[in-house]
């Protein structure tokens, strides 16, 4: 036997038009079907096959009781393992009937048939095609109101009733005389057509909304403005009370939670401070299981306001949450919703896997290899701002220029693998006595540099001093004593540029060099150079860079 789909497409090739939709658009229109009856409390008989899952949340299960119960007769086709099957144990109401498929019964595919004398209407997919089906998100559909073709529906769901559940065939009989389809109401039948003109402009808006997502992922590498972007897309979108979206623990910073709030919320500070608890009670819950799902039944938070959450995943790791609340208590989240959030989710994954990925080549662009200090580039930046700075504040700095005194014996009697070693020390020494704000990089060879804001040259000599006994304390097996030789310069004593500061601290470097090495030394004498510091209140833009 054809299933109620293909039936109908025999009997009325005519009038009925097969039109492929997405599964989630399919799903909509059974919904606006079923609003009809429920919200216009319709007296009618309604057939429905209810798709199989294995778990369904509390607000499905009451939708289909208050749709049984407004409807006059309900019969619904559901596999026997489907959850709803505790919905029929608990309802006593006689005009509310389930008819349980096992794994033997025939496919029937989906569908929705509405008859009363005031209004008919049907929505119809065929059966899946089971592994041959190359498109699970997409489907054929027909639907129509005309009352000729839900009566042939009506028949055609007599014929299979009285085969396969004998011991309803009388009821389901007598429930279809009850309710014979004489006309259509104009009046229920545009509400429909309302809200399916109102899905397609939902579905536009939506779609406008991933695209302005998506270009702002490919058009920047400013993460702080994608997760603003699409926070405050999702929450327009979906006419949300508030959506927040949070990352955790990527490359480029901490924790960053961007949020948008609905203008037309009673209270900002109260929305806000709910999407916040929200958001730290679903992290705690997804932290378990960071897999890909969507939470939005009320029974998962304290509050029964509906609200959705998917997380966000890198490589089986979670990373963040895409949030959005309502402040409709009669709020559903339809599957077309969870889709965006779902698109929208891939797409900041992509987009903090981009921020990382630039961070993480910034910073070999920026650092030396084999030491993990900064490079000479990041130096000549880093000094260059942390003058300026201190040429506004009217502040002191200072740099020390330090060289290995005996790295070409070590290479000698170590080989470069021991070569490499003594610096790495050094480099280890730098970040255990410096501050967190001075900065040390290598200059080149066996030459190191560092940079001291808002130190003297008093302070500078005290510092390359503790520098130069930690390097003599090195034991390096194999080799004699490391030594180093430093030279120290200072602005604004010494000099008020960067490359004046860079010649004399080298110059300071040669004469501690000449010396005799192992010792720090400040420099002879400065160059000629006029230093004028800036009136307090004159502003000098900072160069900024990020290391």
């Amino acid at each position: 036997m054809y299933s109620l789909y293909h039936s109908l497409l025999a009997q009325h090739s005519r009038q009925l038009t097969s039109v492929r939709c997405a599964e989630h658009t399919i799903s909509q229109l059974h919904r606006y079907l079923e609003d009809v009856v429920i919200e216009n409390k319709l007296a009618a008989l309604v057939v429905a096959s209810i798709p199989v899952v294995t778990k369904r949340s509390s607000r499905e299960q009451s939708r289909l009781r208050t749709l049984g119960d407004a409807a006059q007769s309900s019969f619904f086709l559901v596999d026997d393992r489907d959850p709803l099957i505790s919905v029929v144990e608990e309802q006593q109401d006689s005009q509310f009937v389930f008819l349980k498929l096992n794994s033997d019964s025939r496919p029937n595919g989906r569908f929705v048939v509405i008859a009363d004398a005031r209004f008919s209407a049907l929505i119809a997919s065929p059966p899946d095609e089971g592994e041959g089906n190359v498109d699970t998100s997409a489907s054929e559909v027909i639907w129509t109101f005309e009352p000729d073709v839900v009566y042939s529906a009506l028949e055609y769901l007599m014929a299979r009733v009285t085969a396969e559940f004998p011991e309803q065939g009388d009821r389901f009989a007598g429930a279809v005389r009850q309710s014979m389809p004489k006309a259509t109401s104009l009046q229920l039948t545009l509400s429909v057509t309302t809200k399916l003109a109102q899905l397609m402009q939902s579905q536009a808006e939506r779609e406008i909304a991933v695209n302005r997502i998506a270009t702002a992922v490919r058009n920047s590498l400013e993460l702080d403005s994608i997760l603003e972007t699409a926070a405050t897309e999702v929450g327009r979108a979906l006419n949300a009370s508030s959506c927040g979206l949070r990352v955790d623990g990527h490359l480029t910073k901490g924790r960053t939670t961007k949020f948008y709030l609905n203008p037309n919320v009673q209270s900002d500070v109260l929305e806000e401070s709910a999407l916040m608890k929200d958001l730290d009670t679903l992290g705690i819950e997804l932290a378990d299981n960071p897999q890909a799902q969507v939470f939005c039944d009320d029974a998962q938070l304290e509050t029964i306001l509906p609200r959705a959450v998917v997380p966000l995943n890198q490589q089986g790791r979670l990373i963040g949450m895409l949030l959005v609340r309502s402040d409709d208590a009669a709020r559903y989240w339809t599957e077309s919703e969870l889709l965006l959030l779902r698109t929208v989710a891939d797409q900041v994954t992509v987009a903090i896997n981009q921020a990382d990925l630039f961070a993480q080549l910034q910073q070999q662009a920026l650092t030396d290899a084999l030491t993990g200090c900064y490079n000479r580039r990041a130096f000549e930046m880093q000094l260059e701002r942390d003058l300026q700075f201190a040429t506004r504040m009217r502040q002191p700095l200072s740099l020390i220029m330090l060289d290995l005194d005996n790295l070409k014996e070590i290479n000698d009697s170590l080989g470069h693998d021991g070569g490499d070693n003594a610096l790495r020390m050094i480099a280890e020494i730098l970040r255990t006595e410096l501050r967190g704000v001075d900065t040390a990089a290598r200059y080149g060879g066996d030459e190191f540099t560092i940079i001291l804001p808002q130190a003297d040259a008093e302070g500078a000599l005290i510092v390359a001093e503790r520098l130069r006994t930690g390097i003599a304390q090195i034991s390096l097996p194999g080799a004699e004593t490391l030594t180093a030789s430093l030279g120290v310069s200072s602005f604004p004593e010494h000099a008020s540029s960067r490359e004046g500061l860079v010649l004399l601290a080298d110059r300071a470097l040669y004469k501690a060099k000449r010396a005799g090495r192992n010792q720090v030394c400040l420099p002879a004498q400065a160059p000629s150079e006029s230093l004028i510091l800036p009136p307090p209140d004159e502003q000098i833009e900072l160069i900024s860079i990020s290391i």
